[in-house]
């Protein structure tokens, strides 16, 4: 019995230490962990890259005419000044205009205009001719052209729409209704 006993409590002394042992071993492994994440964490990019336009990049140019809620996009040519501009340099130069995308291969430039498209016409009877007025607002007319159709070839239906003003939307729209009076 007395070595039963020596043997159980040299049994569970050499537990204790090698427990202890594991236990030291897994705590400098996790305060390893911890410094090479600090350092992680302080590593800092040293190349940033900034995109650029490039010359061969496509220029397009949105109008938002509050208005009438129409909006045109037009596609224009690069111009030279544009060439190896940033997006800060871009917003910096042409304030104006909002920057809606940017890369080196496209940039679209935005802009809100209070006023009403270029392409809202009125279709008048002047004193003889049909005359073709540009909205420039919903009470505005500007005279843009006095057309050679005679009163005297309308009907009087025609005639009476004229004399209250046929409104037209589209440079489409506008030559198709002047063939039909012709």
């Amino acid at each position: 019995m007395g070595k039963r006993l020596f043997y159980g409590i040299l049994i569970f002394v050499l537990s204790i230490g090698i427990g202890y042992y594991y236990s030291s071993l897994w705590k400098k492994e996790n305060s390893l962990k911890d410094v090479s994440l600090e350092y992680k964490n302080e590593i800092q990019e040293t190349y940033v890259f900034e995109e650029k336009v490039r010359f061969d990049a496509v220029l397009s140019l949105k109008k938002y005419y509050s208005e009438c809620g129409h909006c045109k996009v037009n596609q224009v040519e690069l111009p030279k000044e544009f060439i190896n501009l940033t997006e800060k340099e871009l917003e910096e130069i042409y304030s104006d205009w909002n920057v809606e995308v940017f890369n080196n291969r496209e940039v679209v430039l935005g802009q809100n205009i209070n006023s009403m498209c270029e392409e809202h016409y009125v279709l008048r009877l002047g004193k003889e001719n049909v005359e073709i007025y540009r909205m420039e607002g919903f009470n505005d007319l500007y005279l843009l052209k006095t057309t050679d159709i005679t009163r005297e070839y309308l009907t009087k239906t025609d005639i009476v729409n004229l004399e209250e003003g046929i409104f037209i939307y589209g440079n489409g729209n506008l030559n198709s209704a002047l063939e039909d009076f012709e």
